[in-house]
C-alpha cells in the first residue's frame, strides 16, 4: 500500500457531539519523522525515515497482595494424580468465581480463581468502544507449591489463563520439604494437579514473580517503580523466553520482575516498558510474546 502523507498538522477532537470521543490508536505505534532532506518523506516519495515514538508505556499500577503459601490452595494430602481443592471463598488476594473469554476459542471460561482481581479495561469513549487495558488491575503471579514431605520425585502441574484470557500450563517439579516456585505469570487459575501421591501435605500459592504486560527482552526497556522508588538495578529481572513454541517448563513468555521486598498488600507496584523497534514492528508476537503453552 502506498504511504498516505496529509500536509498536516493533524487534530483529533472530540466535540459534544461525538459520544465516541475517546484516545485514538495507531496499529503498529506511533513514530517522529526525519526532517532531513534525504530521509523525509516528499510528494511522490515512497520511502520515509524516522524513529519510533512510542515509549514509557505505563502497564501496571497496582498494589500486589500479600505473598501467601496457600491462597490458591490449603494444606490437604494429595493422592495419587489428584487434583487438589482449590479455595472456596474470596480471600488474601485471591477472588473466586471468575468468569472470562477464552481469547483462543471465543468460548466462556467459568469458575477460575483470580490473582489480584480479574484483568480489567477502561473506557475512554462514551459508548465503550475505545477501551484501554486498566493498569491497576494487570497483576499476575508466579505460582508456589510448599511441600511437607520430600515430593522432589513428581509434578504439579498447574493449568489457567494469563491477564488476557489466553490458556496457559506450568509444570512444576516439586520440592523436598520446602517451596518450588514457577517462573510463568498466571491471571487465572484452573486447577492443580499432582502426577503422583505427594508424601505429606501440600499447599499452592502466589508467588512475588510479577508478569511484564508487554514483552521485554532486555531491562532497559522496563521502568519499575517499587514503593514510591526508581528500581535501578536489574535484579529480579527476567528478560521474555523466546522458545517457540514455549513448553510446560519454559520460562514466561514475556518476560517477569521478582520483587526484592515482599509484598505485603500495602507497597505499590508502577511499571513502564518501552517495546522495542524490532517487537513493535512484528505481529503480535512482538508485543506479547510467543504464543502460550497450555496443553
Amino acid at each position: 500500500m502506498a504511504i498516505t502523507a496529509p500536509s498536516g498538522p493533524l487534530v483529533v477532537f472530540g466535540g459534544s457531539n461525538n459520544p465516541d470521543a475517546g484516545t485514538s490508536f495507531g496499529r503498529r505505534g506511533f513514530g517522529i519523522m526525519d526532517p532531513r532532506v534525504p530521509y523525509s518523506y516528499h510528494p511522490g516519495g515512497s520511502t520515509v525515515y524516522g524513529f519510533l515514538g512510542t515509549a514509557h508505556i505505563p502497564v501496571i499500577d497496582a498494589v500486589p497482595s500479600t505473598l501467601a503459601a496457600n491462597n490458591i490452595a490449603a494444606a490437604q494430602a494429595v493422592g495419587s494424580a489428584t487434583t487438589l481443592t482449590l479455595v472456596a471463598a474470596s480471600a488474601a488476594g485471591i477472588t473466586v468465581g471468575v468468569s472470562i473469554t477464552n481469547a483462543e476459542t471465543g468460548n466462556p471460561v467459568t469458575g477460575l480463581l483470580a490473582i489480584d482481581s480479574a484483568m480489567g479495561y477502561v473506557s475512554v469513549a462514551g459508548t465503550s468502544s475505545i477501551r484501554l487495558w486498566d493498569p491497576s488491575k494487570a497483576i499476575s503471579r508466579n505460582v508456589r507449591i510448599t511441600s511437607v514431605g520430600n515430593d522432589s520425585g513428581i509434578t504439579f502441574t498447574v493449568r489457567g489463563y494469563d491477564l488476557y484470557g489466553y490458556p496457559m500450563a506450568e509444570t512444576i517439579t516439586g520440592a523436598n520439604a520446602g517451596v518450588a516456585s514457577g517462573t510463568k505469570a498466571f491471571k487465572y487459575i484452573a486447577s492443580v494437579t499432582s502426577s503422583a501421591a505427594a508424601a505429606g501435605n501440600v499447599s499452592v500459592g502466589t508467588g512475588d514473580v510479577i508478569g511484564l504486560p508487554l514483552q521485554a527482552n532486555a531491562w532497559g526497556s522496563v521502568d519499575v517503580m517499587w514503593n514510591n522508588a526508581k528500581v535501578t538495578a536489574s535484579t529480579g529481572f527476567t528478560a521474555a523466553v523466546l522458545t517457540d513454541p514455549a513448553t510446560a517448563t519454559t520460562g514466561d513468555v514475556r518476560g517477569t520482575y521478582a520483587l526484592q521486598v515482599a509484598s505485603n498488600n500495602t507497597l505499590r507496584l508502577q511499571m513502564f516498558i518501552t517495546p522495542s523497534v524490532a517487537n513493535i514492528v512484528k505481529t503480535s508476537v512482538g508485543l506479547f510474546g510467543v504464543t502460550q503453552f497450555s496443553s
